[in-house]
């Protein structure tokens, strides 16, 4: 009788067996993946914008509506977007919250935690980046000023000062054209060479061939800022490629860092 219980036992648990296999597979299948996606550039229409991914919608209901763009301003959007292992087609979508029309869609990338896009929009378009491709050599650094009120060349160049007085400036680029993308060359220049040289630097934006006339607005406020944390290349660096849009805010000159920062020490 004992033999008997425990080879129906047996049978039980030996037609029970695809089952459970069939379950941890079906777990595979539903498993949970995580992708950070982040967006970064310029809106420059003036209506805000939407996120969403798939099904996900960044509304005004989700976290007080931060992740709304608010018009004519930078942008700067991230979420951590978690789903299905076996989704296909995961897609970002841009919406006007106006018009209701969507103004940009991407597929994000098949595999991979992290999806960076670039989105500048003016005038009712995309304005594309068009980054140049790595060169070991050197390093591409990419600058779009964005001036609505002028027209005229622009200076870019790092600069500080000492506590004894000395000055030291240098030029990242020279007779910038506004409202495009420039891209110059750059290794790091001898006197900022080092995070804590940067960290006590600016970055101004002249008129070109001056120092001192401002060129957004004539005003100094709205014309440099604090190169504290836009990880320009350091003494070494090479390789890199770097966009930056640049734009007077409400209270200063703003910046959108067009990249990720790479994973170097800073």
């Amino acid at each position: 009788m004992q033999t008997f219980i425990k080879n129906r036992i047996f049978v039980v648990l030996l037609a029970l067996a695809p089952f459970a296999m069939t379950s941890c597979n079906k777990d595979d299948i539903n498993m949970e993946r995580a992708m950070q996606v982040m967006v970064t550039g310029y809106n420059g229409s003036e209506h805000a914008l939407q996120f969403s991914i798939d099904t996900t919608v960044f509304d005004v209901s989700v976290r007080n509506g931060d992740y709304i763009v608010k018009p004519v301003s930078v942008l700067h959007f991230y979420a951590m977007y978690n789903y299905p292992q076996n989704r296909k087609n995961k897609t970002l979508v841009i919406t006007d919250t106006v018009t209701k029309a969507v103004i940009f869609r991407q597929v994000l990338p098949e595999s991979g935690s992290r999806a960076h896009i670039n989105f500048v929009y003016i005038d009712g378009k995309e304005v594309p980046s068009q980054p140049p491709a790595a060169d070991p050599n050197t390093n591409k650094l990419g600058f779009f000023a964005r001036n609505p009120d002028s027209n005229e060349p622009i200076d870019i160049f790092l600069y500080r000062t000492e506590e004894n007085g000395n000055e030291h400036r240098a030029y990242l680029a020279k007779n910038v054209r506004p409202n495009g993308w420039t891209y110059v060359d750059y290794l790091a220049a001898e006197q900022f060479t080092t995070k804590n040289m940067q960290d006590k630097a600016f970055i101004c934006f002249t008129k070109t061939g001056t120092t001192d006339q401002w060129a957004f607005q004539n005003d100094e406020s709205q014309s440099r800022l604090s190169a504290t944390g836009l990880f320009l290349p350091l003494a070494g660096e090479k390789g890199l490629v770097q966009q930056y849009l640049v734009t007077p805010g409400a209270w200063g000159l703003e910046v959108s860092r067009m990249f990720f920062v790479p994973d170097r020490a800073r």
